[in-house]
């Protein structure tokens, strides 16, 4: 039972630090750059910023019997920092949105740029401290998939609606996502269950997104502005990647369904 308040008290916190952090950061933003959002940008800021973590919240006291190492299963008593960092992609997603829709009438590409790197360099991060600190957990690998999608998504939409990025890439990242969602889904509601699926390509795919918001966004900057020219190479790079993902997602949900099929027609002939 203490294991179990424990872990409640450190969600609860760490959810909140996390809430008052978004605050500050966007407060000082607009300070420094004296910008004055409208009451309505405001209102709609703060309230995605609510959503978002209440959310993160409720799923987190949800899944609090999730918060075990795999290599030990042993149960965590407070949110570890691989955890942490992962969920700073969560947290992050109203201020990066908001911070890449001001960029278009503000000057805050010096902001911006290491902001959204980081946020990004997370991604590698949250997996190598995990590893390397053999602290693994089944939640980590939820709040992973979560965070990854999410921000990707979020920031997917903003760009393109500016132009930074092409609608073709859009389309083909979200039917990617769509086409996973829908297929895990329905092997879900066929099997009763899934396996978490993820896969060293699956990783890469998000990585090399990733890179290309970077670098879209780095190419954004006067000074970088020479880059431009070529974020064709990096969009084709990462749309490649993309597709021999979707393609190793196809398979996977193929053999899934099969061995599904299997195991159900073997079950009806055993208790016939």
């Amino acid at each position: 039972m203490r294991k179990k308040a424990d872990i409640t008290a450190s969600i609860s916190r760490t959810v909140g630090f996390f809430f008052l952090a978004q605050l500050v950061f966007t407060t000082g933003l607009c300070a420094a750059y004296r910008i004055r959002p409208s009451p309505l940008g405001l209102v709609t800021y703060i309230l995605a910023l609510a959503f978002i973590h209440i959310g993160l919240w409720i799923f987190l006291l949800i899944m609090h019997d999730h918060f075990v190492l795999l290599h030990t299963g042993g149960k965590l008593e407070h949110i570890n920092a691989a955890n942490r960092l992962t969920m700073v992609r969560i947290s992050s997603i109203p201020s990066v949105a908001l911070a890449l829709i001001l960029a278009d009438s503000y000057p805050l590409l010096p902001v911006l740029i290491p902001f959204v790197a980081l946020i990004f360099l997370t991604d590698l991060l949250d997996g190598a401290i995990a590893r390397g600190r053999r602290q693994v957990t089944r939640i980590g690998k939820y709040l992973d998939s979560i965070s990854d999608y999410a921000i990707l998504i979020v920031v997917s939409v903003i760009m393109a609606y500016y132009g930074i990025i092409p609608d073709w890439f859009v389309i083909l990242a979200l039917f990617r996502l769509v086409f996973q969602w829908i297929g895990m889904g329905a092997l879900l509601a066929y099997q009763g269950y899934v396996h978490a699926m993820a896969t060293l390509l699956g990783k890469f795919a998000i990585f090399a997104t990733m890179f290309l918001y970077g670098f879209e966004v780095l190419a954004l900057a006067e000074q970088f502005s020479f880059l431009r020219p070529y974020a064709f190479i990096p969009e084709y790079g990462a749309a490649g990647i993309l597709c021999l993902s979707l393609a190793e997602k196809i398979l996977y949900l193929k053999k899934s369904f099969v061995e599904a099929k299997d195991a159900r027609h073997a079950k009806l002939d055993k208790s016939g």
